[in-house]
This record gives C-alpha cells, sequence and structure tokens, in this order.
C-alpha cells in the first residue's frame, strides 16, 4: 500500500481554534464529580524518542493536543508510523480553590506503559491500555510552576491487551490503527484531607432499595457518611451511617421507585458526603444510579422481570479524525442517538472499553451494552494475572452504570481442547461473577464457552431461509449432543462443558456491505456478502432479520455493525456518521419482528 493519510496534516493552532484552549473539557467522570478539579487537555510537548535516550527534564521538541492519540489527525502529530516511545510534558498553576487542599492527578487511559513525574518526582507507572489510573501528588503539588512528563512505551508487537489496533504500519480487514499514550483527559481534583476514594452501588429493583458500600482514604475517626438520593430535583430518600476501619456501608430505601429502561432511562441523582463529628463536611462527591433488574432464567434475558431481546449492533469506538477519542462529546453522544434512531435497545461495544462519558450516555439515553475486553494480542494464558489486573480495573470503575447488562473478558479464543486456556476462561468468568454477582458474565465470545451465563455466537446464515436452517440444526444438535459446531467449524462448548440452557445470542452476524458505498479512504473494502445497492440491503436485511427473531430460543443479536471503521464497510453509517441506509426503515424491520414475538 501507498503512503497516505485521510486527512490533510492540521496545525496546533487550527486545532486548538476548533476545539477550544481545552478540548473535551467536560468533566471526563460525570458519575463522581467534585466541584474542585481541573482539566489538563490541550497544547502539551511532546516527541517521540525512539533511543530512550530522554528524560523527565529532557526538553521536546514538538507539541500534541492532548487528549489525542498522535496518530490522529486531531493531535497535531498525525504520524502513522511505528513508534514504540513518546514523551509528554506540560507546566501547570493549581487553581486558588484548590490550593492548600488534597490534590489527586487522575489519567482516564494511556497505552501502554505510562511512567509519570511531577516536579522531577517519579510518580510512579502504570502497566494497561484502557483503565483509569491516579496518583495522589499533594506533597509534590506546588501552587504555580508545576511540570508534568511522561514516558509512555507501547510496543505494537508486545503481546498484551491491543483490541483491534494494528501492528502493521498499513492495517486491513476488520484491524484498525493504532492508539499511542495519552487518549482520554487528564485531570486535577480537589478531595478532602480524609476522602470517599471509591464506592459500589447495588439497587433492587423489586424493592426500591440501594446499598452503598463506600471506600474512606485516610483519617476516620468520628466521621460519618451521608448518602441522599434525589430524582428532578427533589429529595426522594437519604440516611447516614458511622465509618468504621475505611469503610462505611448502608442502605436507603426509594419509595415507588422508578425504573431504568431503555423506554424510560430514569436516573436518580445520589450525593454523598463525610461529615465530622460537629457535622461539618470533610468531603463530597456527586454521583448518579439507575434501579433495574437484569437476570436469566428459562433461557432468555430478563430486564425488570419482563424479557429484553437484544436488538443489537457492534460499536467499535472508533473515530476518523481521533482514532480511539472522539473529537468531542457531542460526538461520543451522537454514537448513542444513533443506536437509537436505528431501533437498536444495545450496542455490544466491541474489542475495546469506553471511556466513562459513553456509559453516561448510554444511561442517560437508554442503551444498554456488553462491556467488553480488547483482549486481542493478549496472551491471557501465560500473563493471566496481568491481564485480570487491567480488567478487574475496568469492571471496578464502571460498575456502577445501570446500562452495563453484561461483562466479556475475552473474544473469539478457539483452542477448545487446550487444558490450560479452557481453564483461563473459567478463571476469567469467575474472577468477573466475582466482582459482580448481579450482572451475566459471558466468558468468550463467540465459540469454545466453557462457563458462561449467556451462549452468544457468531455466524453468518445467507440469508432468511438458512436462518431457519441454521436453528433447526442448533435444536437438533443440543438436544443429541449438548454441543454444536459454530461458525467458522468450532464448537459452541469446550471439552469438558455442555449446554445447560443458557440464552442464545448471535452477537455477531449479518457483515454485509454496499457495492455504492466504498470505503471513505483507500482501503481495501471488508465484510461479507456485498449487497449492489441500498434496496437489496434493506431486502436482504429485513428477509434475514425478521427470521432470526421469530426463532422463540433467540435472545437475541448483534448486527455487524453501527458504522464502518476504515475498510470495514459494513455499517449502517459511514465512518464519519453519515447514514448509508435509513434509521427508519431498519427500526421498522426491528420493531415488526418484535411484534412476531408477541
Amino acid at each position: 500500500m501507498s503512503d497516505w493519510k485521510l486527512y490533510d496534516h492540521r496545525s496546533i493552532e487550527s486545532i486548538i481554534g476548533e476545539y477550544g484552549e481545552v478540548p473535551r473539557p467536560e468533566h471526563p467522570r460525570p458519575d463522581r464529580v467534585r466541584a474542585n478539579w481541573l482539566n489538563l487537555n490541550g497544547d502539551w510537548d511532546f516527541a517521540f524518542d525512539p533511543d530512550d535516550t530522554g528524560s523527565p527534564d529532557s526538553p521536546l521538541d514538538g507539541k500534541i493536543v492532548v487528549p489525542f492519540c498522535p496518530e490522529s489527525v486531531i493531535s497535531g502529530v498525525y504520524d502513522e508510523e511505528l513508534h514504540t516511545i513518546c514523551r509528554y510534558a506540560r507546566s501547570f498553576d493549581v487553581p486558588e480553590n484548590m490550593q492548600g487542599k488534597r490534590i489527586l492527578l487522575h489519567f482516564g487511559a494511556v497505552d501502554y506503559r505510562t511512567d509519570v513525574w511531577l516536579n522531577g518526582h517519579h510518580l510512579g507507572q502504570r502497566v494497561g491500555g484502557y483503565d483509569s489510573f491516579s496518583f495522589d501528588i499533594t506533597d509534590v503539588v506546588k501552587p504555580t510552576g508545576n511540570r508534568l512528563a511522561l514516558r509512555v512505551h507501547d510496543d505494537p508487537l508486545e503481546a498484551k491487551p491491543r483490541g483491534k489496533q494494528s501492528a502493521e504500519r498499513y492495517p486491513s480487514g476488520c484491524i484498525y490503527m493504532r492508539t499511542t499514550g495519552i487518549w482520554q483527559t487528564v485531570w486535577l481534583e480537589a478531595v478532602g484531607d480524609t476522602y470517599i476514594k471509591d464506592w459500589r452501588l447495588i439497587d433492587n429493583a423489586d424493592s426500591g432499595e440501594l446499598t452503598i458500600s463506600a471506600e474512606i482514604d485516610g483519617t476516620c475517626k468520628d466521621l460519618s457518611l451521608t448518602a441522599v438520593a434525589s430524582f428532578s430535583g427533589k429529595e426522594a430518600a437519604c440516611g447516614s451511617v458511622t465509618v468504621n476501619q475505611g469503610k462505611a456501608t448502608l442502605s436507603i430505601s426509594v419509595p415507588d421507585a422508578r425504573l431504568w429502561s431503555t423506554d424510560e432511562p430514569n436516573l436518580y441523582d445520589l450525593h454523598l458526603s463525610l461529615n465530622s463529628a460537629d457535622g461539618g463536611a470533610v468531603d463530597s462527591v456527586a454521583t448518579y444510579f439507575g434501579f433495574r433488574k437484569i437476570e436469566i432464567k428459562d433461557g432468555k434475558i430478563y430486564l425488570n422481570n419482563k424479557p429484553f431481546f437484544v436488538i443489537s449492533a457492534l460499536d467499535q469506538g472508533y473515530y476518523p479524525d481521533g482514532i480511539y477519542t472522539p473529537p468531542t462529546d457531542d460526538a461520543l453522544r451522537a454514537d448513542v442517538e444513533w443506536a437509537k434512531k436505528y431501533g437498536l435497545n444495545h450496542v455490544r461495544k466491541h474489542q475495546i472499553v469506553a471511556e466513562p462519558r459513553f456509559h453516561y450516555w448510554c444511561d442517560k439515553l437508554g442503551l444498554t451494552i456488553w462491556a467488553e475486553m480488547a483482549d486481542w494480542s493478549a496472551d491471557i494464558v501465560a500473563n493471566l494475572d496481568g491481564f485480570l489486573k487491567e480488567w478487574t480495573a475496568c469492571v471496578k470503575r464502571d460498575i456502577n452504570h445501570p446500562c452495563i447488562i453484561g461483562w466479556v473478558p475475552s473474544n473469539e479464543r478457539k483452542a477448545y481442547d487446550d487444558d490450560a486456556m479452557n481453564q483461563a476462561k473459567v478463571r476469567l468468568y469467575e474472577t468477573t461473577k466475582a466482582l459482580d454477582p448481579t450482572r451475566p458474565v459471558v466468558d468468550n465470545s463467540g465459540y469454545c464457552h466453557t462457563k458462561t451465563d449467556i451462549v452468544d455466537l457468531h455466524v453468518n446464515p445467507k440469508d432468511g431461509k438458512d436462518v431457519v436452517r441454521w436453528w433447526n440444526d442448533w435444536r437438533k444438535s443440543i438436544a443429541e449432543t449438548d454441543n454444536f459446531m459454530a461458525w467458522p467449524n468450532t464448537p459452541t462448548y469446550c471439552d469438558g462443558f455442555k449446554h445447560a440452557g443458557q440464552p442464545v445470542v448471535i452477537s455477531e452476524t449479518g457483515n454485509w456491505w454496499i457495492k455504492d458505498h466504498m470505503p471513505m479512504g483507500q482501503w481495501k473494502p471488508y465484510g461479507h456478502d456485498p449487497a449492489d445497492n441500498v434496496d437489496g440491503y434493506v431486502s436482504l436485511y429485513r428477509d434475514f432479520f425478521l427470521a432470526m427473531m421469530a426463532e422463540p430460543e433467540c435472545a437475541g443479536f448483534s448486527y455487524v455493525q453501527l458504522y464502518d471503521v476504515e475498510g470495514e464497510v459494513n455499517g449502517y453509517l459511514t465512518y464519519d456518521r453519515k447514514p448509508k441506509v435509513s434509521p427508519e426503515v431498519i427500526a421498522e424491520i426491528h420493531a415488526a419482528g418484535l411484534r412476531s414475538r408477541l
């Protein structure tokens, strides 16, 4: 492939002119907002360091717009070559309203191995490309003239979780451009000397009871935790409990609780505060929650005690100008709105751990998701502990979002007769389930399942008639053997495991592209069974998915995919989010399919 780029290079000045001095200025964690914080996005010093000769004090001769990765056009770097080491630096002052307080430095996500220095002090190293991390910088930070420096190591050939990121210079097929370094917001936060470090919310949609289990950091003598829930600005419930050895657990009951669903995404605001014995506030934080119940029974998925048929598409989390990072919060919200317009009640966030604001918009607008780890390229047998460390950090970060109705730690891992791989999958399932027993866990999306709450399969029948044949073959094989040969000629269950009545979701299917909608750039089009035009595509889509949704044993599907990504052109939308197919037409097919199940 020749050397080409989708866009012309852009200057730092033009990017800042379009997106502001602080791009992505919104609070990165709407599920945990404190009054005093400072967004550190914007113009940073930057340089690649191929020989690893730099230091935290080295001057950097380039510039980058954070939080966009250097491979992206809106970073101002727009360098798609393979780079293993890069360095960042910037100066900052602490706002007056934060001075004298306990200060935390937060990173939304940095890919992959990150060393951080502040004023020459090494704060630590973080390994992982998808989880968030932070440092307490209270003893190091100065009121003015602080210098923050990063060294980031990201070898594309390393066996590590990288999802769809290409290890080759030129991506192709269903593998896309890399993301190196910072790709989510960097910010400062002022907290109390003792503060609410973390919390888990467990809601009971049947009773309207919310349990809050909080972890407190700092001196906890004579402190209490107070929780106040409100709906539309009116207090709905409150409670208080004494902090004991850095822990606090309390339950509050909300009368006539309004449930969260995809049709009515009711959310309650929740204010948490730490109070001293004299009633003074030591720390406070604002969050939110939704009452909703997800469960598996009788081979079906239930949401709030009603059958919930999953109507989904893959959402790969890629943007032509920002790669892993949407250019604006509006772009992130628009993806959720597009999914709703196409009649989806779900997206399968595929081979990427989405930023928290994506979950926020799903919570707010009413879209369920499966949260999946970007496990491709990771050696989950040889480095299972390291993989689990990153995955569990992602689960803990996102566990309170009502939109998440399932966890998927791995995808398309074969070797069905490899005992070490099978035991790794079992441990992935059991570790995730121990962290969150309230949601279904899929051990390994696609096939070769071990312990799993949902059987999800990646299959591609040709048309509606072939869909009916496939389901008949499934029933016959499961009845005779408790197993089934799924696509591509791999068993549904690994050796020693069998079907136990779990719901069946066809979590990758369709994959069709349209001949008169080619990729935006010079990528070779990738997909299955191209349709000649939009009319042919719609006819096939209707025939296929009406047959799929009519099958009583089908618990849902996920079409590939919501929007094109680079050369993979099977989306409802183009890569830059222009409709190829009418949302109303596709939504009506989904509505007709639901009516057929009544």
